[in-house]
């Protein structure tokens, strides 16, 4: 019977690290970058017109004939800081917002950045269009031919990267505009705005941060881990029914919801502020302090307290959001509610993939070490984004979690987790090994579910 165990357990090792090898390699960086175009993104605020202007190295250097280091980030802002002036003066006979009635309005530029992506580094510079009327028209002509004009067959994209209205926030590959040298001016047009569009578009803004969101989805997973589960005299038993189990992730739920949506809200009103490092930094100790919990109770059988506790630093990593894409300055209350309405679709979402194979797998023997295991798993995953948030550096443990939940790995993931998950409880069923839940008589010490 232990060399039957033995084989289940080697055969559920074996089919995670095929799923992993598999599917890893699957997911990678996406991004609308491919190095042979320049960029212009826009941002279309309640008050004013903003945006971002991208431009590959290489091809700066051809157009202005300069000598700007392409590849070391730090040389490459020290270079377009002493070549500032001239890239402006450039960019003023090239780049130009006008009403539809003609009218001129002014572009003020900020300072330079670096961004380097798969296919070629980027100089990047924000921009803000001066005098132009509250709320900004829907309708506005946009002429764009820096380096185009310079560079045979070479185009450029017009990127609407937010825009409440139209229901568009944080796009960064749906391009609205093509400009090569025959098509340097053209008009761009929202129209169609509706509140509903701009209503759902955060809504699904909150669903997409929730799911690409690791370490939001790492502490819902930690909490769920014991929620099929119930502590009594001293270890974790597998719970009698489904009804307890729903009730306790319920609980949890809602906590975790009531916590991030005050936080959230006062956040995003600017009523509160915390240091976004501070924040994110308690948010990794989070999923450390939960994964601790499930191994050691600390608040037994109410989890929902460490839900709400740790809940009212992620509302605060929510707003913080918010307020990086600016959905703070364009109507403020509604974008919040959107928000967290996605965010709460997400979260059930979520736990409505992993809660039946967790509820399946309880009362295996295999659940008494995959649940401290998978605990101190996620704990050391955060340990180490703990590290990267007080230290600023990058240790690339990302990398290793994020395909993990990227579609549609993770539904192969989840699918596989079930199917195993019920082959292990038909087994242990057929050879009367199934451990007895909370109020059976027939509960040995040999039979305790996550202990150590």
């Amino acid at each position: 019977m232990t060399r039957l165990r033995n084989r289940r357990v080697l055969a559920g090792l074996i089919l995670t690290l095929s799923l992993l090898t598999v599917l890893g390699p699957l997911a990678g960086p996406a991004g609308a970058h491919s190095g042979e175009q320049s960029y212009v993104y826009l941002q279309v605020f309640d008050d004013g017109i903003e945006g971002r202007l991208e431009f590959p190295l290489r091809d700066l250097n051809r157009a202005l004939d300069l000598d700007l280091e392409e590849d070391d980030r730090d040389q490459a802002l020290a270079d377009l800081a002493v070549a500032n002036d001239e890239i402006v003066a450039y960019l003023d006979e090239h780049v130009a917002v006008r009403s539809a009635q003609g009218e001129t309005w002014s572009i003020t530029y900020g300072e330079w950045d670096f961004l380097d992506v798969d296919f070629g580094n980027y100089a990047t510079v924000a921009f803000t269009v001066e005098g132009v009327p509250t709320p900004p028209p829907r309708q506005f002509e946009v002429t764009f031919d820096a380096v185009i004009e310079a560079i045979d067959d070479y185009f450029g994209l017009l990127i609407i990267e937010t825009d409440w209205q139209g229901g568009v926030f944080n796009n960064e590959a749906d391009f609205l505009l093509t400009y090569t040298d025959s098509r340097d001016t053209q008009q761009v047009d929202l129209d169609n705005p509706s509140f509903w569009k701009g209503f759902w578009g955060t809504v699904e803004l909150g669903m997409e941060h929730i799911f690409i969101g690791t370490d939001h989805i790492l502490f819902v997973l930690v909490l769920l881990l014991p929620s099929v589960l119930l502590y009594q005299a001293g270890r974790w038993q597998p719970a009698a029914d489904f009804r307890s189990s729903f009730w306790r992730i319920l609980k949890i739920a809602t906590m975790f919801t009531l916590a991030h949506s005050i936080t959230l809200t006062l956040g995003g009103l600017g009523i509160i502020e915390f240091n976004a490092k501070l924040v994110e930094t308690v948010i990794a100790i989070s999923i450390i302090a939960a994964a601790v919990h499930n191994i050691r109770p600390v608040y037994p059988n109410r989890e929902y307290l460490l839900a709400f506790g740790f809940g009212i630093f992620h509302g605060l990593g929510f707003a913080g959001l918010l307020s990086d894409l600016g959905l703070d300055r364009t109507n403020r209350v509604w974008s919040l509610l959107g928000f967290n309405v996605g965010v709460e679709i997400g979260q059930i979402f979520i736990i409505a993939l992993v809660f039946p194979t967790l509820f399946v797998l309880r009362r295996t023997r295999t659940y008494r070490w995959l649940m401290p295991a998978g605990s101190l798993a996620c704990a050391a995953v955060a340990f180490v984004w703990m590290l990267e948030r007080i230290f600023e550096d990058d240790y690339g443990v990302s990398r290793l979690v994020d395909p993990l939940v990227d579609a549609p790995e993770v539904f192969v993931l989840v699918a596989a987790g079930l199917v195993t998950a019920g082959a292990l409880y038909w087994f242990d069923r057929r050879e009367g090994e199934l451990l007895p839940v909370v109020g059976d008589d027939r509960e040995t010490d040999d039979e305790l579910v996550g202990t150590t």
